[in-house]
């Protein structure tokens, strides 16, 4: 048996509807039985065969399909969603396929009932490829089983969602020909239409996933072959690099940026509209770049852009992660005062130089702050964080002088909550209390270098608005 005696089938079947008879009751008779068969040795699959270890169908009244599809992806495991109509059809389909049938009762329209059974199915049978067969069914369970589908793609990358289709319709018989069915493997639409991964890059960025945003929206330039695209992906780039505190790259990635918004083809692109905030973001990322690559905390311009960059990080990791929230202000606080010592008294932390008077004065302020007595206080080679800020005390510093003693003992405990944290070199996680006292310390120290240097670092990353 073969596609031509099918052929000669299906014109004596033709030729005998036309003389009267019963087109369903003779299709079933004469031509059913051999297309079956042809499906049972080998069914026709695009874009080619592919073995399935579980199926999934819905059944509506018309089991023909429904048992087409699943000699057709010829899986071991069948399960059909069925309503109270088409029940009747299940015996039929494990008859026909020889196949087990495990039969799941849905409502007709209960889209939820069905988004909530494959969602368990694909669970269970995890890591198999899978088959779900929206041919049969009422319409809202062909639409909810497509829907979890596509969506479960993105999940279980083996779930395919597959149709069975025919290529030649008889009006005659108002049937499909026999013999022009096949399934089809339906493409996902998530996967080959760039818009759906814009908007989820679009809605990562607004949840500041920067990584995430920008392999979604490099995925859009592929499949589309829309460069728009691509300058969304260098921005949520160059915010993943500037939030990782990889500056280098940050740069390069906000260099590239705005080389292409200068393009004549590009002027219109809605990121222009964020131009000056774009540029004064990048001229804060190559300040940050050089002074994290010469380590001169003289370099005031560099020092506010690593500076405000930490508090940002420190006030938006905080609210997940204490720990390293608290590293984030911390390192903010000592390079604001590292900044201060070398712009107001031309000193550095790391080589101070202190006169025998210096170190006097020190030791009697950090005595005070310390509890303790002048001559209990030891210095080391460098200043720390108290340090400085007991140094920059003494020597008249405008700033740090009206900053009361309490405060400022407090701090030293908030100092020493910080050696032993987790992170450093002990068990504690600091609170969101102790992060706060660094960064109301920190605060008007930002404050000063801002307007010494008449410079405000936008850290925010830009809007994207509601269309890209």
């Amino acid at each position: 048996m073969g596609m031509p005696e099918l052929e000669s089938v299906w014109e004596a079947y033709k030729k005998a509807v036309r003389e009267g008879g019963d087109a369903n009751a003779l299709y079933r008779e004469m031509v059913w039985p051999l297309l079956k068969e042809l499906w049972h040795q080998g069914p026709r699959v695009s874009p080619g065969p592919r073995e399935f270890a579980v199926s999934i169908h819905t059944l509506g009244t018309s089991p023909e399909a429904t048992i087409l599809a699943i000699l057709g992806t010829r899986a071991e495991k069948v399960y059909v969603l069925h309503t109270e109509d088409s029940q009747k059809f299940v015996p039929r389909l494990r008859e026909e396929t020889g196949k087990d049938v495990y039969p799941i009762k849905v409502g007709k329209s209960h889209v939820d009932a069905i988004y909530q059974h494959v969602r368990e199915l694909l669970r269970e049978h995890a890591g198999k490829p899978v088959a779900l067969d929206l041919t049969s069914g009422t319409k809202a369970m062909s639409a909810g089983l497509a829907a979890a589908g596509f969506y479960f793609q993105r999940y279980y990358p083996e779930v395919r969602v597959v149709y069975v289709d025919n290529e030649e319709y008889d009006d005659q018989v108002r049937r499909p020909r026999a013999g022009t069915e096949r399934l089809i493997i339906l493409p996902n639409p998530h996967e080959v239409v760039a818009d759906v991964d814009a908007l989820l890059a679009r809605e990562l960025y607004q949840q500041g996933e920067f990584a995430e945003a920008e392999g979604y929206f490099g995925q859009a330039v592929g499949k589309a072959q829309d460069q728009r695209y691509m300058l969304y992906a260098l921005l949520s780039g160059m915010y993943r690099a500037w939030y990782a505190l990889e500056l280098a790259e940050a740069v390069k990635k906000g260099r590239d940026l705005l080389r292409r918004l200068d393009m004549d083809v590009w002027l219109r692109h809605p990121l222009n509209d964020h131009r000056k905030t774009l540029e004064a973001q990048l001229a804060s990322l190559e300040a940050g770049e050089r002074f994290l690559a010469e380590a001169d905390p003289c370099q005031s311009q560099g020092v506010l852009a690593v500076v405000e960059t930490l508090l940002y990080l420190s006030d938006r990791s905080g609210k997940a992660s204490s720990a390293l929230g608290a590293l984030y202000a911390y390192r903010a606080l000592e390079l604001l005062l590292q900044e201060r010592l070398c712009a107001r008294l031309g000193r550095r932390a790391d080589h101070p130089a202190l006169a025998p008077e210096e170190e006097e004065a020190l030791k009697g302020e950090l005595a005070s702050i310390l509890r303790t007595t002048p001559e209990e206080v030891r210095l080391g080679p460098k200043l720390g964080l108290l340090d400085l800020v007991a140094f920059l005390r003494s020597q008249g510093d405008p700033l740090l002088s009206r900053v009361g003693l309490g405060e400022l003992q407090g701090l030293s405990g908030v100092l020493k909550a910080r050696n032993e944290s987790l992170l450093v070199h002990g068990f504690r996680v600091p609170s969101r209390k102790e992060i706060g006292s660094i960064q109301t310390l920190a605060k008007p120290l930002l404050q000063d270098l801002q307007e010494r240097l008449g410079l405000r670092v936008p850290v925010k990353p830009v809007e994207l608005g509601q269309a890209l």
